[in-house]
């Protein structure tokens, strides 16, 4: 996989600029996600046939996410970072004419990095904020095909998509304590298209430390070349994830 741009090297190099900026609100959040995966593909294995699955890979898998915010007045930066590693392994019927089942194990990295600014007009944490930004989608996949009356295939695809998104985020908070954030986005570039959606309830805890309980869901489809032949990838998330938020 081609290397990606890392959030915290972004950090070191805006954190001066904003500082001396004036009166910034600062955020980093480190989140604990627990998505259902699911890949679907399809494989040219030759001869005519292949593989066409849905769920070619479908696992409940924990994933880790980290967020940073720095905001000033009406204009921020936002910074998301995604990273998980699952294994999983299933059977399914090739198409005619192989007509056989097949044993399947597979591996998938993913990697998100996201890098965009935020516009919120009235200048506070809360009220509707518009987004628009640049997210790196990074994929490593390994499959090893075994037919029942054959021998193994093993498919490997190394890709890499980067998307412009546009989108936007709605803050409430019900009092000191309790608060609400939902957000949509939607992705394009070299992706077929990338939707991002999550909505979460927030509970301050103590000084600048607070929880936040919410639910993911992202689609991210693209096309990407395996042993030679264009495919259709797509790979779907969705789970609950809580986080540790901390804002000064």
């Amino acid at each position: 996989m081609r290397p990606t741009l890392h959030p915290f090297v972004l950090l070191l190099a805006i954190a001066p600029a904003l500082s001396s900026a004036g009166e910034t609100d600062w955020m980093i959040a480190p989140y604990i996600w627990l998505p259902d995966i699911s890949l679907d593909q399809t494989i040219d294995s030759g001869g005519g046939g292949g593989i066409s699955a849905s769920d070619l890979l479908s696992k409940t898998e924990s994933a880790g996410m980290i967020r940073f915010e720095a905001a000033r007045n009406r204009w921020g930066l936002t910074v998301d970072y995604i990273w998980l590693s699952l294994a999983d392994q299933t059977s399914l019927q090739a198409q005619p004419p192989l007509n056989v089942g097949i044993d399947i194990d597979g591996d998938l990295d993913l990697t998100v990095v996201e890098v965009g600014g935020f516009y919120r007009p009235t200048g506070k944490i809360e009220g509707v904020n518009y987004l628009l930004g640049v997210r790196q989608i990074g994929t490593d996949k390994v499959i090893v095909a075994t037919p029942n009356n054959g021998v193994s295939q093993v498919f490997e695809s190394d890709s890499d998509v980067t998307d412009v998104f546009l989108g936007g985020r709605y803050i409430h908070r019900f009092n000191d304590r309790w608060g609400f954030t939902a957000r949509g986005d939607y992705s394009f570039g070299d992706s077929e298209g990338t939707l991002n959606l999550l909505a979460s309830v927030g509970l301050r805890v103590a000084g600048p430390f607070s929880l936040q309980l919410g639910y993911r869901h992202a689609v991210i489809e693209f096309e990407e070349e395996v042993d030679g032949v264009q495919n259709t990838t797509e790979i779907s998330l969705s789970g609950p994830y809580l986080g540790f938020v901390f804002r000064w």
